[in-house]
């Protein structure tokens, strides 16, 4: 009998340890071993049931020098609450420097790492030694392209890095514009701006085709897109297109744009039944 209980205890150690490398493992350096990705790893840690939650959004934080580290920090410290964080692309210069990625801003051994779940969606600058995105999706999951629930609210998180979308995505985004009408909010988060704001440089969408901007336009116009999030252009802009309105949050960390002054920030948006607020928080 003694022998049997030490026999149990042993293989609840083992259970136990296996359990807490598991979840450990969601924050290693190792997740492109991780065959659903990161994303779709980060969506298990959060509840998705709650109607008042508050969330973070920045983008383009490439070619840094340390600013990144600054605004997780900011955010880590004057949020303690926060449900999760998505950031609009362009983590590094190029592909190559994925693998990295995690070591210098997720991992909890190093200087910043975020509190929260953090989900990204896949920008231009992933694209560049990866054309086809196999090391993005390897790392990060496959398809690029994906889609969540926050009780009242529809996420849906689309690839526009190569300046539109193909017939495939189309067709699913179509779906769950669809499946969001259910729902009191349907926020939509993409790399590229559907267009660009007046006076900047040239830095959006590819206009016409079916997967492009004016089609994409129309589309979030009649389905009530609740807002539009965008990163790509190293500044803030917002506004409407059509009548959707969009967020344009590019500071991150990346050099200005067209030698503006740098406007480092990130958003903050409070979701509740009756209200959403959207705040640009300077760092």
């Amino acid at each position: 009998m003694e022998k049997r209980s030490k026999n149990v205890l042993i293989l609840v150690a083992i259970i136990m340890a296996s359990v807490i490398t598991v979840s450990g493992a969601l924050y290693t350096s190792n997740i492109e071993n991780n065959p659903f990705g990161w994303n779709y790893q980060e969506l298990t840690l959060f509840s998705h049931s709650q109607s008042n939650f508050t969330f973070s959004y920045s983008g383009d934080e490439r070619d840094d020098g340390g600013v990144f580290a600054k605004m997780i920090n900011s955010i880590n410290n004057n949020y303690p609450n926060l449900l999760f964080n998505i950031n609009g692309g362009d983590l590094e210069s190029d592909s190559s420097q994925l693998h990295s990625f995690d070591y210098q801003y997720i991992s909890p051994g190093s200087t910043a790492h975020f509190d929260k779940p953090v989900l990204f969606v896949i920008g231009n600058h992933e694209l560049i030694g990866d054309p086809t995105e196999s090391l993005y999706q390897s790392i990060f999951g496959s398809p690029t392209y994906y889609n969540f629930t926050e009780n009242n609210s529809y996420f849906i998180v689309i690839d526009n890095a190569n300046g539109s979308l193909n017939e495939t995505q189309l067709e699913w985004l179509n779906s769950q514009l669809n499946q969001s009408q259910k729902y009191k909010y349907r926020f939509v988060f993409m790399h590229i701006p559907l267009y660009t704001p007046s006076g900047e440089v040239e830095h959006s969408m590819n206009t016409t085709g079916p997967g492009g901007a004016d089609a994409l336009k129309t589309l979030f116009d009649a389905n009530n897109v609740t807002m539009i999030f965008a990163s790509h252009i190293h500044n803030y802009y917002n506004g409407t297109w059509g009548k959707t309105p969009y967020i344009i949050s590019g500071g991150a960390g990346a050099p200005p744009e067209n030698n503006n002054p740098p406007n480092h920030h990130y958003i903050i948006v409070n979701v509740a039944d009756n209200q959403i607020t959207y705040s640009k928080i300077n760092y």
